[in-house]
């Protein structure tokens, strides 16, 4: 089945925009699926392109910060680790879901795909690691 031409012209700009930004192709599958909720470009229809395209141009949808300080904290201790260069160019919205939900594992709602989700007694130890990661590549390791 062939290909829309809009189809096929989101797609050149999902991979120009990949290749920008050095995204790799299994951070590539993680955000088709966080975005879509399938596992290729080849299965999204435009509209879901689309909202690849804007999420990769850094435009979401109905985006607001969040009203919870917790959660602006760690979005902040995160993009301040990605301006030391302690995350790479790949190190996505799903790469700080991911380590969300490592540092989550074992409790009873583990599974987290929004940071808004995150009530302040989840949020507290999850600040503290990347407080204690940002303290360890901000000051050289050295105390």
């Amino acid at each position: 089945m062939s290909k829309s031409p809009t189809w096929q012209s989101l797609n050149r700009q999902i991979r120009a925009a990949e290749k920008e930004r050095g995204i790799d192709r299994d951070a590539h599958e993680a955000m088709v699926e966080q975005i879509t909720g399938k596992a290729s470009l080849g299965q999204c229809t435009d509209a879901e392109m689309r909202r690849i395209v804007a999420h990769l141009n850094g435009t979401r949808a109905g985006f607001s910060p969040s009203a919870k300080g917790y959660v602006r904290k760690i979005w902040a201790l995160w993009g301040s680790l990605k301006k030391a260069g302690a995350l790479s160019a790949a190190d996505t919205d799903a790469a700080l879901l991911a380590f969300v939900n490592k540092h989550l594992k074992g409790r009873q709602f583990a599974n987290i795909r929004q940071l808004d989700w995150l009530t302040y007694e989840e949020a507290a130890p999850v600040i503290e690691a990347l407080k204690d990661w940002d303290h360890r590549v901000n000051a050289g390791g050295a105390d």
